[in-house]
């Protein structure tokens, strides 16, 4: 087991998941031939806790791996049909196991390797797959989130300002008629202003102040004061 100030000096030459786990498969004089899992993914986490508790930063890319390597450790347990029974205690959960618990399950489930005698090399290029996979996943949230910003941006006005807004410009056309199209509540038929014209009109109707009837799906809405 590396002492704190190896760990130290380890951490701040910022080695990548690969050169720990290389290191802690020397230090804890593993087979490379036959890489224990269970023994690994349990150093791996006890490292990130010694980590942690010299005030370290733990990169995001560590908590990912640690994540994977559990699993792993928990499909070689299942295979071999042992059961954990774990005690309740009454101590908090462990910071480090709260965090892990947060990463997201990795599903589709991961292309499976040889769970028993799985050598060094065989290890870090499932892991690197099951990484990549994982990284692939977070960045198409981005991208869809981006797309999604970008095709409903935030308005700067209050939401109730646009209610009450809307609400003013529907009393003023309803003034001598019974319903007014939707189409003519929306400045310029664009899809920003439509998004922002039908989040309030929504609203008003939720709250019980107007009435909605669309005769056909994709046709124009009518919009009416309730009485």
């Amino acid at each position: 087991m590396l002492t704190d100030q190896q760990l130290i000096d380890l951490m701040v030459s910022e080695p990548s998941w690969e050169d720990v786990i290389i290191k802690i498969v020397a230090e804890e004089k593993m087979d490379p031939w036959s890489i224990d899992i269970i023994k690994l993914a349990n150093t791996f986490l006890i490292y990130l806790k010694k980590i942690e508790k010299l005030d370290l930063r733990i990169p995001a890319r560590f908590i990912l791996i640690a994540a994977i390597l559990l699993r792993m450790k928990s499909d070689v347990l299942i295979e071999k049909k042992k059961k954990i029974f774990i005690p309740e205690s009454e101590k908090e959960p462990d910071e480090m196991l709260r965090i892990l618990a947060s990463v997201p399950p990795l599903q589709p489930p991961l292309k499976r390797i040889p769970l028993r005698n799985v050598t060094l090399n065989e290890l870090i290029n499932a892991l690197r797959k099951a990484y990549q996979v994982q990284e692939r996943r977070i960045e198409r949230r981005r991208r869809v989130k981006r797309a999604v910003e970008i095709a409903v941006p935030v308005p700067e006005e209050d939401i109730t300002e646009r209610i009450n807004k809307l609400l003013s410009q529907i009393n003023e056309a309803l003034a001598e008629v019974d319903n007014i199209e939707f189409s003519r509540l929306v400045k310029r038929w664009g899809r920003k202003e439509i998004v922002e014209a039908l989040i309030p009109l929504l609203h008003l109707s939720q709250d019980g102040k107007i009435h909605l009837h669309q005769e056909k799906l994709f046709k124009e809405i009518l919009v009416k004061l309730r009485e």
